[in-house]
């Protein structure tokens, strides 16, 4: 009876067997060794506070090329944003060569003699730069871009200085005119209306020609609406048009403020950067080049969009590139656990991959899960939507005190801290990972990397220049990197008008335009094409233009055909980004 009874129950064990295998509940990638290996972190929050923090040379860029000193004040209460300042200075110095940053008060006798150019970032004005830096300013035997603060220091105290340096230079720092903040929202530069952000922006103080023929006017204020300016009230003067905002005379260039403040939203930036070519490449012919990227492309991308782009983009003679992230990690359906999968496990998307190589793509790396953990990072945990290389919240207002909560339309992205698993090593391992899963699919190994949203940590950064030698992004810096003081969140953002080599030792290509989105993210609103090429047309006042953003293959292809012909129809030409000068 007993073998009788096990006769008939073995088809039915079988038989449930494989209807539980079968089971249409089942995620495919559920609890899979990937999914375990990218939802377990073996480091505590508190054990992150005891990694290792990378550190960086003052001295940075190209040695080939030419040699750029920049000064920070490294003293009063906008210390970190200075050196915030001094690092971005010197990142737009390492498109022409080599950089070394320093605060003013560490200059000595002579030391801009080593160098083929200076930039000082005037930002605090109790301070008094060093006698041994005036004196060899006032040499001339250098060319130096003066920015905004302490340029009456250069005139000294005694009794006919100020005749003296309007007889040599042909204005007067001493008596500049001033403008409120309010008057002045574009600069004329090169002929060009350039947009000016009044937001957390002070009294232009316009330097007061007296000699024309020795002062050159760089750019000018105009008052009022760009499109019908109007006289610029002017305290203690009568109404006056035609007031410098940056002006050169001798070997000293000088720039009423500081364009490094909200450096997305304020195109003085732009006429910042291209004053550098007069410093130290004044013979560079214009040049206009645009760059295309595809983002977020991972192992669940829907392969007839990226054929169908690919398609368009090769019809039209644009060489573009593909951002891949090659393992994708998401919260199971209705469920609490994880499941996790590579592009090893999706044979079409690697298909078509490979026909986008056909059809002129490079693959980049961004990212490995463009996730993290199972934290909220700060939107669902779910590839291609969260930060990788940092911690992020969603808050209610964009400056402390934070209150963190859910992530709406209108909420801020606001840092919490490095990852728990943020030692170098650890994120070389992470990185190279996920190039390896690229590598093992076939299609060969990435030579550039983007960071997830571009956001890292000097660690991560570090990791990333370790594997690879380029990326192509914008990038966050922070503030003890080079006087180093404790890094902490302080952090500025920095996009490029053109190739840079920087601080964390990678040529980095620009992304300066952003992308197309249909929806209001983050208290950003909607950009449509327009947007984009309204970007690039301002970034024409650079000497090498350059025009790059990126769209999501997921869009509408019109979206993207707009914006190909507006970049074109300004006169730039779609290159491989490897090529963007």
């Amino acid at each position: 009876m007993r073998w009788i009874i096990a006769l008939v129950s073995l088809p039915l064990v079988a038989a449930s067997a494989v209807f539980g295998l079968t089971d249409d509940s089942l995620v495919e990638g559920e609890n899979s060794p990937l999914a375990q290996r990218y939802t377990t972190v073996t480091n505590s929050v508190a054990d992150a506070s005891a990694v290792k923090t990378a550190t960086f040379s003052p001295r940075f860029g190209r040695p080939d090329g030419k040699r750029t000193l920049v000064l920070y004040d490294g003293t009063g209460t906008a210390s970190e944003d200075a050196e915030l300042y001094g690092i971005e200075a010197g990142n737009l110095a390492t498109h022409f060569g080599e950089a070394k940053v320093a605060a003013v008060g560490d200059y000595t006798a002579d030391m801009m003699k080593d160098f083929d150019a200076v930039v000082y970032l005037g930002t605090d004005s109790k301070a008094t730069p060093p006698t041994a830096f005036l004196t060899d300013v006032l040499k001339g035997t250098v060319p130096v871009l003066w920015v905004e603060q302490n340029i009456d220091n250069l005139v000294g105290d005694e009794p006919g200085s100020v005749a003296e340096f309007v007889s040599h230079y042909g204005w007067d720092p001493t008596a500049p005119l001033q403008v409120s903040n309010d008057q002045v929202k574009s600069v004329l530069y090169k002929d060009r209306s350039v947009h000016r952000n009044t937001l957390n922006s002070d009294t232009v103080y316009s330097p007061r020609i007296v000699e024309p023929g020795k002062a050159r006017t760089l750019a000018t204020i105009v008052c009022g609406d760009p499109q019908h300016p109007v006289p610029c009230e002017v305290s203690g003067e009568p109404p006056m048009t035609g007031l410098a905002w940056a002006v050169s005379s001798g070997n000293l260039t000088y720039v009423a403020e500081m364009p490094l403040n909200y450096i997305d939203e304020n195109d003085l930036y732009l006429i910042f950067s291209d004053l550098y070519y007069d410093l130290l490449a004044p013979g560079t012919e214009p040049v206009r080049q645009a760059a295309l990227r595809l983002e977020d492309v991972g192992p669940e991308a829907d392969p007839n969009d990226l054929r169908k782009v690919a398609d368009y983009l090769h019809d039209a003679g644009v060489p573009f590139q593909v951002a891949v992230y090659s393992v994708q990690v998401a919260r199971i359906p209705g469920k609490d656990g994880w499941y996790g999968l590579s592009l090893l496990d999706r044979p079409k998307v690697v298909e078509a991959l490979k026909y986008m190589q056909a059809r002129g793509g490079t693959l980049i790396q961004h990212g490995t899960t463009h996730q993290y953990g199972t934290f909220n990072n700060p939107y669902s945990g779910r590839s291609g939507e969260d930060y990788e290389f940092y911690r992020y919240g969603c808050t209610d207002t964009d400056r402390p005190p934070y209150k963190f909560g859910e992530c709406k339309a209108d909420s801020y992205i606001t840092k919490i801290g490095p990852v728990p698993e943020d030692s170098v090593e650890q994120q070389v391992a992470r990185i190279e990972h996920g190039r390896q899963v690229m590598i093992d699919a076939g299609l060969g190994a990435p030579t550039i990397f983007e960071t997830p949203h571009y956001s890292a940590s000097v660690n991560a950064y570090a990791a990333i220049a370790a594997v690879y030698k380029a990326r192509y992004e914008q990038s966050d810096y922070y503030t003890g990197m080079i006087s180093g003081k404790k890094i902490t969140t302080r952090s500025d953002s920095q996009q490029f008008p053109y190739t840079v080599h920087d601080i964390y030792g990678t040529t980095v290509y620009p992304e300066n335009l952003g992308n197309i989105t249909v929806t209001e993210q983050n208290n950003h609103a909607i950009r449509d094409p327009q947007y984009i090429i309204d970007r690039a047309k301002a970034n024409l006042v650079v000497r090498e233009s350059t025009a790059s953003f990126f769209f999501h293959p997921y869009l509408s292809l019109d979206l993207l055909k707009q914006t190909v012909t507006g970049i074109k129809d300004l006169g730039y030409t779609f290159v491989p980004v490897g090529d963007l000068r």
